[in-house]
């Protein structure tokens, strides 16, 4: 395993947790990092040296990870901002995207999970933890360099069949592959059409991809 010297600091008021976090990371490679229990410990320790990564509990008392979060970015700090939670809630999620985190990861992410989000920040994307709601962050965009945001959000099993499509995938082999009628695909095919504003299905295919919603 290849041993990482990126400096991490976590922010979480329990330390079970926070531990966990770190344990993730080290199964990594990542081997320096430093726990904190608050929003506050994480703005004087990066005044001190600023870390390579920051992972931020949503909720914690003396400095929540949102407020802290937009701290951080109003210092000019742009390092990636991982944030922390419990909670899928739209609101909070959307929150956190709009004051500039880089991905919003669920606590019951293992760590496979958080590698893929390094990943995907270190390829100038953005990351939402498969365990978060789809149904409520859907309308989230989750690409830095994309302008493209749907109007309505797309439920569970639209996402799902607009994944199908993406890989290939024909209304009737979608059909068969989730136990559906061809009509109750199609159905949803042109309500996800409609809310992407685009009247073809190759148009929304290369719309979907480009704006990384699967």
């Amino acid at each position: 395993m290849e041993i990482k010297s990126d400096l991490i600091y976590i922010a979480d008021d329990h330390i079970m947790v926070a531990q966990g976090i770190s344990s993730l990371l080290q199964q990594l490679g990542y081997t320096n990092i430093r726990i904190f229990t608050n929003g506050q410990e994480i703005i004087k320790a990066c005044n001190a040296k600023t870390p390579t990564w920051v992972f931020l509990d949503v909720y914690m008392p003396e400095g929540d990870g949102i407020s802290t979060l937009q701290q951080l970015r109003s210092k000019g700090y742009n390092m990636p901002i991982v944030m922390l939670s419990m909670t899928a809630d739209k609101k909070y999620v959307d929150t956190s995207m709009e004051y500039g985190a880089n991905a919003y990861l669920h606590k019951s992410c293992d760590a496979l999970e958080i590698d893929k989000a390094i990943k995907a920040i270190e390829n100038n994307k953005k990351y939402i933890s498969e365990a978060v709601n789809y149904i409520n962050t859907s309308t989230i965009k989750v690409s830095i360099n994309s302008e493209y945001y749907l109007k309505d959000a797309l439920t569970k099993r639209e996402l799902e069949i607009l994944g199908k499509y993406c890989d290939g995938l024909t209304t009737e082999e979608i059909a068969q592959l989730l136990f559906l009628s061809s009509a109750t695909v199609d159905t949803h095919k042109k309500n996800i059409m409609q809310k992407f504003g685009v009247s073809t299905l190759s148009k929304l295919v290369a719309v979907a991809i480009k704006n990384y919603f699967v």
